[in-house]
This record gives structure tokens, C-alpha cells and sequence, in this order.
């Protein structure tokens, strides 16, 4: 039987909902099923849907001894994944699959399903990877795995399988099912055939999929999991794996290796609405997660942010942030680029964070040009601290380094110079002229008797809500109205996800950060700065602009 028709045969009945993501994508499989390219082969699927509905069994409660009896789209899943073939080879075509689903779906039951059925039924001197960001995280999909394994009369015989301290491995066949995590010592040597990698939500950077990834190299048949729910970590590796997937279903990018899986609400309004909606994130809903559970949670959020947050983010897949925040993801996000170019011997406005010595330093230039907002941030970072503060901060900051948005300076202490050198380098390289510097005065003095020096008009701006609440206000506006275009820079989008708004008692508000030391605002204070800049010079800029 072919599950991925039957599937979509459900829901264009009406008797299965989901978003608009997974309906683009379901679309372009019913094409591909026609197109010469390919061949859709039932029998690989087949194979490890009835090997898990014989062998294996739920681990835990209320489920705990019983089959495990897949859902219908957990059946489409596996024949789509393991199905479409290259018609002029017969190998694979997708050797990565990317599902997104809400939390209590049975996730992680089905991957340990799945990577038991990759062990029993490869062929020899398979190595099977289930891994995630901890060594605690990659634990519990490995330990799921086993029990499952003992759950097994038949599996868990000792001349079949076997689990050691390190892995569990087939005395016969010879393949092992091991785990690996960002925190693993060290992660080359392997030689993968199937990686999982579980709740990626968590990773900052890519260094375990990059691990897996080269380990297949030589492989006619690899095959990567990315699974996950939403998560709160922004511009980590689940949001620009996502952000890829988003644009193969555009049609932007063409990627026929990748099988993008996603359930998605369409809209947040939709939930609160429908309650036939949720299933579009929790597609087993009814028969694992319980619709009282949704209902209490969802009557919980209503009084209480955090729930609020928390469930948006696990049990529906909307991007969250931290409670508290001044801005939602949403409001913040603005994925728009620009060419610096397009601003070239533009007048503009400049703000700056200077940090203490061994934090981020940010500077940024805005630029108001055909209604909008343009912003140029670049950050700076002692090169002594870089290894600590991605440790404590866990952002990829080694990664931005190499991508052009930090600049190190040598030592362990910041080197301002090199911020007079940035807009330096601004106005010289492409006539981008800051009429105006904002700046904090606190712990500044040499510096701005430098900038001085180097000719640049210096405004100071005291922290506080009497000089930054309407700044911070408008931006708030701009944001919200994607009016503000920062060229989609990851270091400016975590430091606006990062900042809290605090509030007097008559309204007025400043940037504070969120209940944690590492999480570094310096961006949005910076953008907060020029604003302020700008607020106070706006005729004046503006008759300097036309």
C-alpha cells in the first residue's frame, strides 16, 4: 500500500489538517511520484514499518508493553524517506530528512523504532548514530533505543544484540548503534550510515551535523534524521536549517536530497480559535497526546506568560523567545538583505555600546532611505575571551568571527581603536558619513577623544529612560512594521531577543537584560543609541538626506 497517497487522501477529505508547510511539500511528492527522475519503491518503507510493528514496543507510561502500531503519517513518513529512488541508479534519493513536531507526539519512541530497525535489518559493519547537542540529551534517545531493544523476546538475544558501556552492537552483523553530542571529546572517526539527530533546538552551531555529515562521505546511502520541536535559541542550527527547508518550499533553492516533514501552525490566531487546528503541529493528537492535556495548558496560558511561551513554543511550534522579552520573534525577525552598496554616499546616524573590557562591544549606522530604516552593525570582542563566552554565552561567536560580523582585538581587553577604525572604513570605503555618533559617556573618554580627532561629530546619550524610552519606543514601532532592515545579521537578531523591556511606573521604558549575565544586549543598545541620535536631529538629517 502506498501510505504517502492514502495519507494525502485523508486530507483532502478534510479528515486529517495540516499547515500549509507540509501541504506545499506533500504537493511537490504527488509531482515527483510522476516524473521519470525518480521511482517510488514501497518496499524499503514497508520493511521497517512492519519490522517495528512486530518487534517493538512502547517503554513508557500510559503505552508501557504494548505494540507499537504506527500512525498513518508515521507511515508515509518512512515509505517517502526510504521510497523515492533515482530511476537511472535505484539508490536513495533523500539522504536528509527534517521533522518538526510538537512535543509529546511520540518523537522519540519513533526515531528509537526506526534506528532499531536500521540495525537489524543493514547489512554489515553499519554504524547508526543517535546524537543531539548533551551527552544527557543523546542519552535518553539512546536509552529508549535499548529498552526497546530488552522490550524484545527476540532482539534482545545475545547472539543478535548486546549492549555495552559504549554501544550496542550485533556480535553477527557487526553494527553498532552509538551516540554522539556537541560535548563528546571527539567527534571524527566514526563511519555513519544513519544519523538522528534529536531536539536540535538546542544547538547553537553545526559541529555534530558537520561530524555526521563528512563521517558519510563515503557512503552510497546515507541518511541524516534532524528532529525536533521549536525552540528558543535563536539563529542557532534549527533556525537556519528551517529557514533553508522554508525556501525549497518557496521554490527558492532547489534540493532534492532534502525531505523537509514540518507541522506547522499557519497562523497563532488559528489555535486559539480551532481546536481542530492543533492536530496541524501535533498530528497524533488524539491517540498519544491527550487533548485534555492541550486544553489544560491552553487554559494555564491564559493567565500565565510563561506557559504561554512555553506552550506556543513546544506544543504548537511557533517560534518563541524567553518570557519577559520586549519583542516576539516575530516582531524582531525581518529576513530582508541589502547590498551595502545600495547605501553608498548616503548620510547616516551612528550609535555605540561600548562594553567593558572583556564583552561585546557593538556600533552600528543607520541609514533612513525610501521609508525605511537601514542598519549596519558590526560587534567587537577581545580574543582572549572568545572560547569563555562562547562557553557561557553558547552562541556560535567563532562563526561570526569567521563570517565577518565580529572583529577580535588582540589580548584580553577590547581595543577601541578598532570601532574608530569600523566607521572609518565606513566612510572611506563607501562614502557612508555618520553626521552624528551616539555614545555613552560612561568609561568613554579616550575613545571619543579620538573619534574627535578622526573628525566625527560625537553626541552623548546617558542611559536611562529619560533618553532612551521614546527611542526605544519608536524602534519598537519599526520593528514590529519591518520597517528596520539589518541585513538579517545574527549578532543584532540575538541581541534584540536578548533585550527586556523595563518599565516605570509612568510607562516610560529602557534595555535591560533577560535574567541571565549572558545574555548580551549591546546590539539593540547601540540601535537604541542612534535612534535616540536621530530623534533629536531628525530635520536636520532629513534636510541633509534629500
Amino acid at each position: 500500500m502506498n501510505y504517502l497517497l492514502e495519507y494525502i487522501k485523508e486530507i483532502d477529505k478534510g479528515n486529517i489538517l495540516v499547515g500549509q508547510d507540509l501541504r506545499v511539500q506533500l504537493d511537490k511528492l504527488v509531482d515527483d511520484l510522476d516524473n521519470p527522475k525518480f521511482i517510488f519503491d514501497e518496499t524499503p518503507g514497508q520493511l521497517r514499518i512492519d519490522f517495528i510493528e512486530k518487534f517493538c514496543k512502547h517503554t513508557k507510561s500510559p503505552f508501557n508493553g504494548m505494540p507499537f502500531i504506527l500512525e498513518l503519517w508515521e507511515k508515509a513518513f518512512l515509505q517517502t524517506a526510504y521510497g523515492f529512488k533515482y530511476a537511472s541508479t535505484g539508490l536513495r534519493r533523500f539522504n536528509e530528512v527534517v521533522l518538526l513536531i510538537a512535543r509529546k507526539n511520540g518523537k522519540t519512541t519513533f526515531v528509537a523504532g526506526i534506528d532499531l530497525a536500521e540495525f537489524f535489518l543493514s547489512r554489515g559493519g553499519v554504524d547508526i548514530v543517535c546524537a543531539s547537542n548533551t551527552n544527557d540529551q543523546a542519552s535518553i534517545l539512546f536509552e529508549e533505543i535499548n529498552n526497546m531493544r530488552e522490550h524484545s523476546k527476540a532482539l534482545s538475544k545475545p547472539k543478535r544484540s548486546r549492549k555495552n558501556i559504549f554501544y550496542i552492537y550485533s556480535p553477527k552483523s557487526k553494527n553498532k548503534i552509538k551516540k554522539l553530542s556537541g560535548q563528546s571529546r571527539n567527534l571524527d572517526g566514526f563511519n555513519i550510515e544513519v544519523g538522528c539527530i534529536d531536539e536540535v533546538h538546542e544547538m547553537t552551531d553545526s559541529k555534530v551535523y558537520d561530524a555526521i555529515k563528512q563521517s558519510q562521505s563515503t557512503k552510497e546511502e546515507p541518511l541524516i534524521f534532524i528532529i525536533s520541536t521549536e525552540g528558543k535559541v535563536v539563529e542557532g542550527f534549527l533556525d537556519n536549517k528551517l529557514a533553508y527547508c522554508k525556501k525549497m518550499l518557496k521554490g527558492e533553492i532547489e534540493d532534492e536530497r532534502v525531505l523537509p516533514w514540518l507541522y506547522t501552525q499557519d497562523s497563532q490566531e488559528e489555535i486559539f480559535r480551532d481546536k481542530r487546528t492543533w492536530q496541524k503541529s501535533n498530528p497524533s493528537l488524539g491517540s498519544v497526546k491527550s487533548i485534555a492535556y492541550l486544553e489544560d495548558i491552553m487554559n494555564k496560558a491564559k493567565n500565565d506568560l510563561a506557559t504561554r511561551v512555553t506552550m506556543l513554543c513546544k506544543d504548537f511550534n511557533i517560534k518563541q523567545l524567553e518570557s519577559g522579552t520586549w519583542l516576539s520573534f516575530d516582531e524582531l525577525q525581518n529576513t530582508t538583505k541589502f547590498d551595502i552598496e545600495e547605501l553608498r554616499d548616503c548620510y547616516a546616524v551612528g550609535g555605540v555600546d561600548l562594553s567593558s573590557t572583556t564583552d561585546l562591544t557593538a556600533s552600528v549606522l543607520i541609514v533612513k532611505k525610501n521609508s525605511k530604516i537601514y542598519a549596519v552593525p558590526h560587534f567587537f570582542m577581545p580574543k582572549d575571551v572568545l572560547e569563555k563566552r562562547m562557553q557561557e554565552d553558547n552562541v556560535p561567536y567563532d562563526i561570526w568571527v569567521k563570517k565577518g560580523y565580529i572583529t577580535l582585538s588582540e589580548g584580553s581587553q577590547n581595543d577601541f581603536t578598532k570601532v574608530t577604525e569600523w566607521f572609518q572604513h565606513m566612510v572611506w570605503d563607501y562614502g557612508i558619513r555618520p553626521l552624528w555618533v551616539g555614545y555613552d559617556p560612561w568609561n568613554s573618554k579616550y575613545w571619543i577623544d579620538e573619534m574627535n580627532d578622526a573628525g566625527f561629530t560625537m553626541e552623548k546619550v546617558r542611559q536611562g529612560v529619560f533618553t532612551l524610552s521614546e527611542p526605544m519606543k519608536q524602534l519598537e514601532a519599526d520593528l514590529k512594521n519591518h520597517i528596520v532592515i539589518y541585513d538579517n545579521n545574527p549578532v543584532l537578531k540575538w541581541c534584540l531577543a536578548n533585550t527586556q523591556a523595563k518599565v516605570d511606573v509612568n510607562g516610560n521604558i529602557q534595555p535591560c537584560k533577560l535574567n541571565s549575565k549572558y545574555k548580551r544586549i549591546d546590539g539593540a543598545v547601540a540601535l537604541i543609541i542612534a535612534y535616540s541620535v536621530l530623534s533629536n536631529y531628525k530635520k536636520d538629517y532629513e534636510t541633509m538626506q534629500s
